[in-house]
């Protein structure tokens, strides 16, 4: 125990720097002294070396001693709060390692079952933390001895790393559950709590118009259009489209029945025709409808990610743009596709608890506030054809172009040239005024 330099088989040194080795509470400890090793080098440290050397080794019994001195005084203030919280509790306190963070939270409770993913995340935020302090706070072992100072320069780095305040506010979250004071992890105050999280300046999701989706789709290769063109016609999120099973389908009811992986709703969905023509004509190769896909999206979820945004160049549709923060958001993407049907169905009338049975969402603030995204052209047409003609000042009376259409194939025989004339002139002009969604509706009724 005491000063070490270490060398290499022929003698000369393997590092610069003076080493100490000490132990405390039976355990042996060796650690970098941060002091260069001068001067002429005695054969051995039991002898003498020069004036240089001298000092060094002297400079380095310092640190020794300093590192020797905290190690004690640490382990006395460990023992003084395991004293203490035993006396409160009258239980015994458990030191866990930073090695066991992970555990910690796969045993903590959760409202719902982890996924696969999610659990492979929150695992690698963690492993993350403890690289940082290892690296920074080599002598930090357990999660007690993890400081506030600590805690507040990784979240400076996660900061620095550009995280959107999302992301950001959900490491932070996980940490603070992880190291929440109890019996088993030996903290006694949580190092992360009031730290505050960042204001979300969300840049919600465009929907994408007809015109787009089409284009979308004659850009998409073989392995990603059945699941684009799923997303579009189901509104479910790109895992639930890429890991759809045949279980879920019901061909001959025309229903889609799967429980979303987010928030565990289960989400009824009727089977359109086109999505039902792609699923036909499908071959039933395992559980999956997308094996590829779901292959894909098990082992590298990017790929999915890279087509979608693929697709999206090569339809000329523009991905991003800068947000209040100045930074670039993505605004078209496949989550873009939820938007869309829940933007269209809403547009269209469909009654707000008809869309929240396809979609799975449990409350209505969350698809108001950030899937229904219409466009001031569209907003205006729902508006002016749903609301009383005295607000909006409109045709005093609402065109049903159906019954105009065979009233005048009725009398048309019976009525003069410049009649007739008049009479589609009148019809015509009628047809001017209607709004789009009044058009569709009145293709709709014919």
């Amino acid at each position: 125990m005491g000063l070490e330099i270490t060398r290499k088989k022929d003698g000369t040194l393997r590092s610069k720097w003076w080493y100490g080795r000490f132990e405390v509470n039976g355990q042996t400890k060796c650690v970098t002294l941060d002091v260069e090793i001068k001067g002429r080098i005695p054969a051995t440290l039991r002898e003498e070396g020069d004036i240089k050397f001298e000092r060094a080794r002297v400079l380095a019994q310092v640190r020794l001693d300093e590192f020797i001195r905290e190690a004690r005084s640490h382990k006395a203030a460990e023992k003084h709060l395991q004293d203490l919280y035993e006396l409160k509790a009258g239980d015994v306190l458990h030191n866990t390692p930073l090695t066991e963070l992970e555990s910690v939270w796969d045993n903590l409770p959760a409202k719902k079952t982890r996924s696969t993913n999610w659990i492979k995340v929150q695992h690698s935020s963690l492993n993350s933390f403890r690289k940082f302090v290892i690296q920074n706070h080599p002598r930090a072992e357990h999660m007690s001895q993890v400081t506030r100072s600590m805690a507040l320069a990784w979240m400076r780095k996660l900061d620095e790393k550009g995280f959107r305040a999302e992301t950001y506010n959900h490491k932070l979250s996980l940490l603070q559950s992880v190291f929440n004071p109890t019996e088993n992890t030996g903290v006694l105050r949580n190092p992360f709590d009031g730290i505050p999280r960042k204001r979300k300046r969300t840049v919600h999701r465009e929907p994408f118009t007809e015109e787009e989706l089409e284009n979308v789709i004659a850009h998409c290769d073989e392995l990603f259009r059945p699941v684009f063109i799923t997303g579009m016609c189901t509104a479910m999120r790109r895992g639930d489209c890429c890991l759809l099973k045949w279980e879920s389908v019901d061909l001959e009811s025309g229903f889609i029945t799967v429980e979303t992986s987010k928030t565990g709703e289960l989400a009824e969905i009727p089977l359109f025709p086109r999505l039902r023509k792609e699923l036909e004509n499908r071959p039933r190769q395992g559980e999956y409808i997308f094996p590829e896909a779901a292959e894909m999206y098990l082992q590298n979820p990017n790929g999915i990610t890279w087509r979608t945004r693929t697709a999206l160049e090569g339809a000329e549709i523009t991905i991003s743009k800068v947000g209040r923060n100045g930074r670039l958001a993505n605004i078209k993407g496949f989550h873009s596709l939820r938007t869309t049907w829940i933007t269209m169905a809403l547009t269209a009338g469909v009654p707000m608890e008809l869309v929240r049975r396809v979609t799975g969402h449990s409350t209505v603030n969350v698809v108001l506030k950030h899937y229904f995204r219409p466009n001031r052209e569209n907003f205006r047409e729902a508006l002016e054809s749903a609301l009383p003609i005295a607000l909006t000042g409109g045709a005093e009376e609402r065109l049903d172009l159906p019954k105009e259409v065979l009233e005048l194939g009725e009398v048309v025989r019976s009525l003069k040239h410049e009649e007739l004339i008049e009479k589609v002139e009148d019809l015509v002009t009628a047809v001017a005024r209607m709004t789009k969604s009044q058009k569709e509706a009145a293709v709709l009724a014919a």
